[in-house]
């Protein structure tokens, strides 16, 4: 079957054409900020963006201020540096970080663990005393010094907050001290042989089995590295470390 040329010229091709807005040029001309590697590696900047360290094309790049980068023609990602480029008319955008603004959130962190310390171990006398080894007690029941402890994980700390502005701990009573006693807490870490209690403390009285929101605020910088609370108080009581006991609302600062 013969064809006129003519018709087949002006045939339209098959493949689609570029969408709008599309760029499909392989080469572009970015900033160079570093070389290394005997020029064989050089760190670019592309249309304004963060250094990118590429292989290069071994060339003189004294004084050089620009180069040809190539491009990959699927993601428009700089894959290669080909050389250096003359000075374009106008200078390539220059790479601006930018300005971190701070916003106030506001989050819940519900205890990973609780427990009492005893001299017989952890666990041990809230379990034969109070049939609760999960509370929290502090003081002296006649069975030697007691320290409680709730951990939080990396709750908080995978928040990302540059700052806690504020910081409240629910805390129920256990009914363990009937009376009123003052409740000491105090940011710690959880070892075998009981709390390492760090930094400030802060106090409030619990009384009987109520519950009362503490200000511990004073804690934020423990708190932050991922501490947990002690009850480190010497006057014998003890709080829930089930439910909403223990559960800290925290106001934060993060940076966006």
């Amino acid at each position: 079957m013969n064809l006129p040329i003519l018709d087949l010229l002006s045939t339209a091709p098959a493949d689609e054409s570029p969408r709008t807005g599309s760029d499909r040029t392989m080469v572009a001309v970015a900033r160079v900020l570093d070389v290394a590697d005997g020029g064989t590696t050089v760190t670019v900047s592309l249309l304004g963006s963060a250094g990118i360290s590429l292989p290069a094309t071994a060339s003189t790049w004294t004084g050089v201020a620009t180069a040809h980068v190539l491009l990959d023609p699927d993601t428009g990602r700089p894959i290669h540096v080909l050389g250096p480029a003359p000075a374009p008319k106008t200078a390539p955008p220059t790479f601006k970080p930018p300005t971190p603004t701070t916003h106030t959130i506001t989050c819940t962190a519900h205890p990973a663990w609780t427990g009492t310390h005893a001299p017989t171990g952890w666990g041990r006398f809230n379990a034969a005393v109070v049939g609760h080894p999960r509370d929290l007690s502090q003081g002296n029941a006649g069975t030697g010094t007691l320290t409680g402890l709730a951990t939080y994980g990396q709750q908080i700390p995978a928040i990302g907050a540059t700052k806690i502005t504020r910081a409240t701990l629910t805390a129920t009573g256990n009914a363990a001290n009937p009376g009123n006693w003052s409740a000491v807490l105090q940011c710690a870490t959880y070892t075998d042989a009981g709390p390492q209690p760090t930094g400030p403390q802060t106090a409030a009285i619990i009384a009987n089995n109520q519950t009362t929101t503490i200000d511990v605020t004073a804690l934020a910088a423990g708190l932050l590295d991922g501490q947990g609370i002690a009850l480190v108080g010497t006057v014998y009581g003890g709080l829930r470390g089930l439910g909403d006991s223990m559960v800290l609302s925290l106001e934060c600062e993060v940076q966006l």
